[in-house]
Formats: C-alpha cells, structure tokens, sequence
C-alpha cells in the first residue's frame, strides 16, 4: 500500500523550513512547488471517488476525467495568486512551473515506491514522460496567463481555453500511453516533443518580460 499521505509530509516539511529562511522570489518558488504536491495528494483522492461514483471502467475514467481533475487543481494556485496578489507577468510564468514540478514530483515518488527503483530504464522514462508532462502543460498554462494579463477582455475565454488545451494534451498523453505498439512511443514522446516545438515556435520569445 501507498501511504501518499506520509510522503506528501516527508516532502514538505523541508519545504516549509526552506520557505521560512528564504526571501522573494526563492520563497515564492517553493511555496508554490509544495502547492503542486498537495495538489497531486489532492488528486490522488478525488480521482479515486471518480472512478468509483462515475461507474465508468479505470481506462476510461484515466483518459477522460483524470486530466480534467488533475489540470484544474494545478491550476487553482496560480489563478489564486493571479486573481489576488496581480504578479508580475515572469513570476505568475515562475508560479506555474512549481507547481506543475511539486505535483510531478509527488506523483513520480509514490510510482516509484509502488513499483521500485531497480529499473533504471523506468525511473528515466517516467521522469521524461509524466514528469515532463505535468511541467510542460502548467507551463502552458502560466505561458498563457502572463501573455492574457493585459488582454482584460479576454481573460476568462483564454483562460478556459488554455485549461482545455492543458488537459487535451494530458488526455493524449494518456490514451496513448496506455496503448501498445508504436501509440506507446509516441505517447512517452509527446512531453518532450511539445516542449520541442513551443521552444522552437517560440524561441525568445517565451521569456516572460514584465
């Protein structure tokens, strides 16, 4: 058995020592990496109650209600923080990252304490595929507020929109994950190969100036 409770605490509680002695930005990063991973503890039960009150069968449950679930909670922090304190455009983008980083890192501890670590193979293609996916889609989403911050009046569709795009890009990576054959591949390589290609379309340009 899991007991994601006990290693949410184990992690966070450095985390908090950490966010006493630091100051600024530093502090900002990590209190907002602890929010990703009690947004996975959190995901971890409402998925449960999902699958067990949806009657729908756990593949059908992973592709389509996890991602939705999973992309909201991360995403609930840095709405709070954009709705609330107004950062500057590259500390809402910074927000984002952790905690799109704290719920990864949750996430990929407790795979590795259900199915061990002697296989090296799996600890690197988890860290390159799901780990990279929970980064790169709340990066998506903090990319896109900092840009929407001055375009008042089209806050909200953009920001339903962008929630859409995180959690279809979460749902492929799913579906595909969980097929056989080459849609395996191309599931582990999707993270990495969007990464690729906002970087590439993008360039400078996902600097965040404020």
């Amino acid at each position: 058995m899991i007991y994601a409770e006990n290693i949410f605490v184990a992690l966070a509680i450095p985390l908090v020592i950490a966010a006493v002695l630091l100051k600024g930005s530093a502090r900002r990063f990590t209190g907002f990496y602890a929010a990703g991973l009690a947004a996975c503890l959190l995901a971890s039960y409402i998925n449960g109650f999902l699958a067990s009150a949806s009657g729908m069968t756990e593949l059908e449950v992973t592709i389509r209600l996890t991602p939705i679930c999973e992309e909201l909670l991360k995403a609930f922090p840095v709405f709070f923080f954009a709705a609330v304190f107004e950062p500057k455009r590259s500390d809402l983008f910074s927000a984002a990252v952790a905690v799109g980083l704290g719920f990864a890192t949750l996430e990929s501890v407790c795979q590795i304490v259900a199915y061990g670590a002697a296989e090296f193979y799996f600890v690197l293609l988890r860290g390159f595929s799901a780990g990279a996916m929970h980064t790169i889609s709340s990066a998506m989403l903090g990319y896109g507020l900092a840009l929407l911050s001055r375009r008042r009046l089209i806050l909200l569709p953009g920001s339903f929109g962008l929630l859409c795009a995180a959690s279809v890009l979460h749902s492929l990576y799913n579906l595909f994950v969980t097929a056989w054959g080459a849609w395996r591949i191309v599931g582990y390589a999707l993270p990495l190969a969007t990464t690729a290609a906002l970087y590439l379309l993008f360039g400078r340009r996902l600097e965040i100036r404020n």
